[in-house]
């Protein structure tokens, strides 16, 4: 599987610590049913928000770009289908 990212329009700043959202997207070619966002945290670096129709995760990580951020987010998803 191949993850491609789509932009998202910015989130307004609804963080408690002010930090609020910078750029992010939303994560298609994932298994079926389950979803993604990437976005960066100022000051926190890059972060992953998986879900699917039974759970809802957390934010995760701390990446330096983007690119490391989906890197990771597929080496997590080829572990997963083997």
């Amino acid at each position: 599987m191949t993850l491609t990212k789509n932009e998202m329009p910015r989130m307004a700043d609804a963080s408690i610590d002010g930090t609020g959202l910078g750029t992010q997207f939303s994560i298609s070619g994932l298994p079926a049913g389950e979803r993604a966002v990437i976005a960066e945290f100022p000051s926190r670096g890059w972060r992953i928000l998986r879900w699917n129709d039974d759970w809802h995760g957390n934010w995760n990580g701390s990446y330096p770009t983007f690119e490391a951020a989906i890197e990771a987010l597929q080496l997590e998803v080829n572990r997963a289908l083997v």
